[in-house]
This record gives C-alpha cells, sequence and structure tokens, in this order.
C-alpha cells in the first residue's frame, strides 16, 4: 500500500472535557515529521436581539476571546511536543459550518473532534457539531473516546468505502506497527432481506446463504489483513455474522480497540436516514474512538 499524505491535522477544540480527550490523543501520536497540527475553537455571535447595550455586547465578546485564547493556549501546550508544528485558529460563527471551512481552506488530511457521549442520547449528546462534521467534511474525521491509539479495528465489508479506510490504515504511517483486527460482518437481512427467519421451510435456503456469506466475508476480512500486513501494520482477519453496527462494537471491545476505522458513503440528508448507516450506529454508540472515511461528496 502506498503511504498516503497525512500532513494537515486540524483538532476542533472548545475546551470541554471531551476536547481535552482529543488533544490528548493527538498530542500522543507519532505524527509524520514536518506534520503541522492546527487547533481550532468556534465561538458562536451572540442571539440577535439581545437586550444589551452595545458596550455590553463588545465587552462580553472580548472576555469571550480571551476565555477562548486562554484555552487555545492550553491546547496548544498539551500537543505541542519536541518541535512539533502547532498552530491555533479562533473563529466566530456555527461550529460545524466553520469547522469543515476551516478544514477545506487548510486543505486537512485528518480532522480530529472530540465527542460528548454515548447511550441512549448519545445523537443528542455527541452531538450535532461532530455529526454534522462527519457527514460535510468529505475528509477523514476523528471523533475521539480515548487518549491513545495503540490498538485498531478496521471494518471491511468489501465496499469501495471500506477499501478507502483500508488503503489509509495501511498509508498513513501513524498506524504502522499498531495490533490490528480486521472485521468484516455477514448481514442477517443479506440472507432473507427482512431479519430472522420465521418459517421451518426456509431454514435450509437460510443456512445455505449463511455458509455463503461467511465464505465471501471471510474472503473479505483475511484478503485486507493480509494486505496491511504486508504494509507493516500486523492484522488478523475476524469474519462474524449479525448486525453489523453491533458486530464491529463487540469486536472492538473484544479486541480492546482504541479506535474503529471505518468508511461512510457519501450520503446525507433524507437519503442517509431511509437507509440508515452502519458508519453513524458505530459513531453513535462506540466507547472508543471512530475514525469515518468518507467518500467525496457531490457538490
Amino acid at each position: 500500500m502506498d503511504v498516503l499524505t497525512l500532513d494537515r491535522i486540524l483538532l476542533a477544540t472548545d475546551g470541554s472535557p471531551q476536547a481535552t480527550v482529543a488533544a490528548d490523543l493527538v498530542g500522543s501520536v507519532a505524527w509524520p515529521q514536518g506534520s503541522t497540527i492546527e487547533a481550532l475553537s468556534v465561538y458562536e455571535p451572540f442571539a440577535a436581539g439581545m437586550e444589551l447595550p452595545p458596550d455590553a455586547l463588545i465587552a462580553l465578546d472580548r472576555e469571550m476571546r480571551e476565555e477562548i485564547d486562554t484555552q487555545l493556549a492550553e491546547t496548544r501546550s498539551r500537543i505541542a511536543v519536541g518541535d512539533r508544528a502547532v498552530e491555533t485558529a479562533m473563529r466566530r460563527g456555527r461550529p460545524a459550518t466553520e469547522i469543515v471551512r476551516e478544514a477545506e481552506r487548510l486543505r486537512a488530511d485528518l480532522v480530529v473532534a472530540g465527542s460528548r457521549g454515548r447511550g441512549p442520547l448519545a445523537t443528542m449528546l455527541l452531538g450535532s457539531v461532530a455529526a454534522e462534521v462527519v457527514d460535510r467534511a468529505g475528509r477523514p474525521v476523528l471523533v475521539a473516546r480515548v487518549p491513545r491509539l495503540k490498538r485498531v479495528v478496521v471494518a471491511d465489508d468489501g465496499s469501495a468505502e471500506a477499501a478507502r479506510a483500508t488503503a489509509l490504515v495501511g498509508g498513513w504511517p501513524i498506524f504502522r506497527g499498531l495490533r490490528t483486527r480486521v472485521v468484516s460482518v455477514a448481514p442477517v437481512y443479506a440472507v432473507t432481506g427482512l431479519g430472522p427467519v420465521r418459517h421451518e421451510d426456509a431454514k435450509q435456503s437460510y443456512a445455505e446463504g449463511v455458509d455463503a456469506l461467511r465464505g465471501v466475508h471471510g474472503f473479505i476480512a483475511e484478503d485486507a489483513a493480509v494486505r496491511l500486513t504486508e504494509a507493516g501494520v500486523p492484522a488478523r482477519s475476524d469474519t462474524r455474522f449479525g448486525d453489523p453496527a453491533n458486530e464491529i462494537i463487540m469486536a472492538a471491545l473484544e479486541h480492546e480497540a482504541d479506535v474503529i476505522v471505518m468508511g461512510s458513503h457519501g450520503r446525507t440528508g433524507l437519503e442517509r436516514v431511509v437507509l440508515g448507516s452502519v458508519a453513524r450506529n458505530v459513531l453513535t454508540h462506540a466507547p472508543m474512538s471512530v475514525l469515518v472515511v468518507r467518500a467525496p461528496i457531490d457538490r
């Protein structure tokens, strides 16, 4: 596998504990020599119509900028290891919009952001900012939940999007030498189209379909594991059957992975809601970091 560019890293930070986790993760990674990290903080303008004198609004804006300057200085101290180049930036506007815009301006190879939680309220807590950045950035986004990068799970279903994720792990130097598990899940609905089998006369064809799917996904996982190992990322294959998102997360827990790497299609909006998204479910519920590798979005 070719070495892929990893020269510009954008870290989105807001001074929260979750952003500190993301900063510690960025600080712990051995980025390629010559790479540049930018820590970005975005603050939203005060709501129009606030019943405050102009001088008071100006003073509040100044205080907020001073507080953000302090936060950015603390973040910089966490990630500026040795002679590593670290820049800071402050923007005013909608956080997700400004993060995506800055990623485009910087031509970032990777965007890193903190996560605000998981579980039943995860979509709201993950929040809207991290989720929107993943949807809109059109480049790899790492949603950080743990401050380290030592063990990796790569999800590969044989799609072009999964191939991009596997190639990224094999091509980015930060993954070199890390213990990796390639997981390929044969989904139940691919056999029945409807979920669990409910009729006796369908059991034989169901079993045959399961065996065929296991064979296909076993080949996918083994082939990816071999290619990663040859690229210097020691990998083993893991073939599973069931709900893809659940099985990927279970494999990551069993492997004690720090990060799940997976591809995602470029669909957004209603189409994504209707079709569902394995990547979105993993991103929402996984207790470890998730790196989503996106296909370019058609504009």
